[in-house]
Parts: C-alpha cells; structure tokens; sequence
C-alpha cells in the first residue's frame, strides 16, 4: 500500500474519531439525508438535572445503566480544550457535561452521588472569563457562565487550568469566580485518574 493511501486511511480515522462525540451536532445533517422530518411529542427531549442544557431522549434500559450497576463510583473527570459552536451559545463541551449529568440523573442517580470534575483548558479559556472580560473580547457577556452556575447546582466542578490562563495571556482574576483555579489541566486529570476517575475528552 502506498504512503498516500496511508496517509488517506489515517486522515479519515481521525475525522470519525474527532466526531463521534458530536454526535448531536450531526444528527441533524444525517436524519435529513435518511428520514422524513416527523413532529416530536413535547416530552421526547428532557433537560431533568441541568435546566435548559444538554438535551436528552431518555431510554429506560437496564444494559450498562449506572443505577442498576452495584459498586459504581460515579467518578468522571470531563477535559475541554476546544472552543467549539456559536460564541453567543455556550461552549458544545460544556453542553456535552450537561447531557452526562442528565443522562445519569435519568438512569436514576441521586445528584448528590455523582462526582464529575470539569478541566477547561487550551482553546476552550473564554468560556471561563468573567462578564466583563468576556464583553470586552466579544462584544456581549459570556454564554457559558448561566450553565456554569447550573453545573454548579448540580454538584458538578468546573475548573480551569492555569497554564493555558497563562499561555493566552490572561489574567487570572479575568477568571469568573464559579470556576476553580488549578495548576494544569494535566495534573488535574493525571491526579483524579490515580484516584479512580473515568476520563473523558469532550
């Protein structure tokens, strides 16, 4: 095989891979090319734990439900590092920790027994400015501090890692005050995966 056809095979890898946490933002795209456009009852999406954010349509089912399976610790530790979708919505990353949360809740986990850890950092720093800092970069105030507070209700850190704060040329205190300083995104996550955390990159 020849190394452009390599190069091909590997390119079309990493395209599927990057996007199938992007599931969502594609459904729309792939349901218009293979199906018809039907009404959907008023309960088929439901936001039950995070109000207004990511999207479920839940389906009671007992295979690999985190409810009905004894011993769970309910650890994940969430990594952010893009800066994704429309600037005047929230940060598709943090929408993607909401539909987890709310995806557990509806399995049928208390709240109070999820313990998720949110690392921002890379490309996804704005999403963590405060207001004013916000406005002054874009014009408007941050999108993403509304669901941040929501994340928070629910039990769920949010943090930032302050290398990449650096990095951009930022300054700490432009970091809005719901979200927690860390030193780095990779001691936050490398610290929470030797204390049992699940990683998952959105």
């Amino acid at each position: 095989m020849r190394v452009a056809s390599y190069i091909v095979i590997a390119a079309l890898a990493g395209f599927v891979g990057g996007n199938v946490l992007q599931l969502p933002e594609l459904v729309d795209k792939v349901s218009g090319k293979f199906a018809d456009k039907k009404a959907e009852p008023a309960d088929f999406w439901s936001t039950p734990a995070i109000a207004g954010y990511g999207k479920i349509h839940f389906v009671n089912t007992p295979d690999y439900n985190p409810a009905m399976t004894p011993g769970l610790s309910n650890k994940i530790v969430f990594q952010i590092n893009r800066s994704e979708g429309d600037i005047h919505q929230p940060n598709l990353g943090l929408e993607r920790v909401a539909r987890v949360t709310n995806l557990y809740y509806a399995a049928g986990v208390p709240l109070n027994q999820l313990n998720f850890v949110v690392s921002i950092n890379s490309d996804a720093v704005p999403a963590a400015l405060n207001n004013e800092q916000f406005h002054k970069a874009y014009g408007f105030d941050n999108p993403n501090l509304k669901l941040i507070d929501e994340l928070k209700k629910a039990g769920v850190k949010v943090t930032i890692c302050d290398q990449s704060v650096a990095f951009h040329q930022l300054q700490r205190d432009w970091i809005d005050t719901r979200v927690t300083h860390t030193l780095s995104s990779g001691t936050t996550v490398a610290t929470l995966q030797n204390e049992g955390y699940a990683f998952l990159m959105l």
